[in-house]
C-alpha cells in the first residue's frame, strides 16, 4: 500500500506499507525506485538532499533515560 500525504506546510510524506519482508526486498531491488522517479518533481533541501526520510517509527531514547 502506498499513500502520499499532504502535510500542509509545503511538504509531503510518502508512506509505504509492505505485507512481508520479501515484498519489501523485491521493491528495493527494482531498477526504477520510487525515489528516482519522484526526484525530478521535488525541490532539494538546503543541504542538497532531495529527500529527508526515515523508516519505521521514531523513538527519541534520550526522552526516556
Amino acid at each position: 500500500m502506498h499513500k502520499i500525504i499532504d502535510l500542509a506546510d509545503g511538504e509531503f510524506a510518502l508512506i509505504d506499507i509492505h505485507h512481508s519482508v520479501d515484498s519489501f526486498i523485491e521493491i528495493i531491488n527494482r531498477d526504477n525506485l520510487e525515489s528516482q522517479m519522484l526526484r525530478e518533481y521535488v525541490q532539494p533541501y538546503e543541504d542538497g538532499e532531495s529527500f529527508h526520510s526515515f523508516s519505521g517509527p521514531v523513538a527519541y531514547c534520550d526522552d526516556y533515560l
